[in-house]
């Protein structure tokens, strides 16, 4: 009867083991989870004085931390993730607010992404034709009238190709516009060639349909107590174009210059007056490195058209240089720019220090 009894007991222990493992594996599809998960980030703290009257310096605080995983598909083919956070304002920095994706990749192909990330002119217009705050002039996106083309976009998908003959890589994408209509879309694309070791080439473009291109504003109280009327969006189809080379002829030296077109074309100008603006820019620079110091000088200049005249609202000019040096891969810097905009000049001091974990 105790043989019986302990049989019992050891059916009964085999059974609810079995059972819990049916429980334990009813939710899961397809294989064990196995991949690694990477937590990255940059800091990047400075104490800026953009040199406007009454101004002082402020803390700009760039830090970002992201999280990547990755997990094979195939033997080939591998599927992976990026939630990256940053810019951190006075009401702190969302989770996923920069490139925040999903994608599969191959060795023998490249890689195609679905989410948020930078549009492939983008990319070359915000690094390295930007650096040294040249950006203030020659990136203007963030300047309302001057949107001709996207930074980072959520409604986006694009395909990065491998690097052919270690000589040409090329990005392409689409994705929605400003709005979600059949109307509203965006594509893009660049290519980046290397014909010699010490010479790049780059070249893009990038089209967008009924973009809202100057947010209008509500209506709102003056100081006399009357009421100033709201102002309507303006929406309209806006092509930019892109240039650029970085030549670094020796180990010490770099040099780099870009050139960019936009143009937007009203379809409906809603409380704005214009039916058309354009802009020329360019951004030339020289890096001059010894050993862990480096030297940097940047001039940058921007010019416009609204209505096919010459338009002062658009003339930007940014001159610029900047003093770094990494201790043990802490790269902390000392910028000074001056910055000129509808016949008014502003000096710059930037003072900060960026390093990667």
């Amino acid at each position: 009867m105790n043989k019986t009894f302990k049989r019992t007991l050891l059916g009964a222990a085999i059974a609810s083991a079995a059972m819990a493992s049916v429980s334990a594996n009813a939710y899961t599809i397809g294989e064990s989870n196995d991949s690694k998960v990477e937590v990255y980030g940059i800091v990047s703290i400075s104490a800026v004085d953009y040199g406007a009257k009454g101004g002082t310096f402020e803390l700009e605080n760039e830090s970002r931390v992201g999280f990547r995983a990755a997990q094979a598909m195939t033997d080939s083919v591998e599927a992976f993730v990026q939630i990256e956070s940053g810019w951190v304002l006075d009401d702190g920095a969302d989770l996923g607010n920069r490139d925040t994706f999903v994608g599969m990749r191959g060795d023998d192909w490249g890689s195609v992404r679905f989410g948020r990330m930078l549009t492939p002119m983008y990319e070359l217009v915000d690094w390295p034709y930007s650096a040294s705050n040249m950006g203030t002039t020659f990136d203007r996106g963030w300047r309302s009238g001057e949107r001709f083309l996207f930074d980072r976009k959520s409604q986006q998908v694009r395909f990065d190709s491998i690097n052919y003959a270690d000589m040409v890589n090329f990005s392409v994408a689409l994705g929605n516009g400003s709005s979600k209509t059949d109307d509203s879309t965006f594509y893009g694309a660049k290519v980046s060639v290397t014909p010699v070791q010490m010479l790049t080439l780059h070249a893009a473009f990038e089209t967008a349909t009924d973009t809202i291109f100057d947010s209008g504003s509500d209506a709102s109280l003056e100081a006399d107590g009357s009421v100033k009327a709201a102002k309507a969006d303006s929406v309209g189809d806006t092509d930019s174009f892109f240039a650029g080379f970085e030549l670094r002829p020796m180990d010490s030296v770099m040099i780099a210059a870009a050139y960019k077109t936009g143009e937007y074309d009203a379809k409906d100008k809603g409380g704005f007056t214009y039916d058309k603006r354009e802009i020329e820019a360019y951004s030339v620079q020289a890096n001059y490195y010894m050993g862990s110091a480096n030297f940097r000088l940047g001039y940058a200049n921007q010019t416009g058209e609204t209505d096919s005249k010459t338009d002062a609202y658009l003339d930007r000019e940014t001159l610029t240089a900047e003093f770094g040096y990494s201790f043990n891969s802490v790269y902390t810097f000392l910028r000074v720019a001056e910055h000129s905009n509808d016949g008014e000049g502003d000096t710059m001091v930037r003072i900060g220090t960026e390093w990667y974990f």
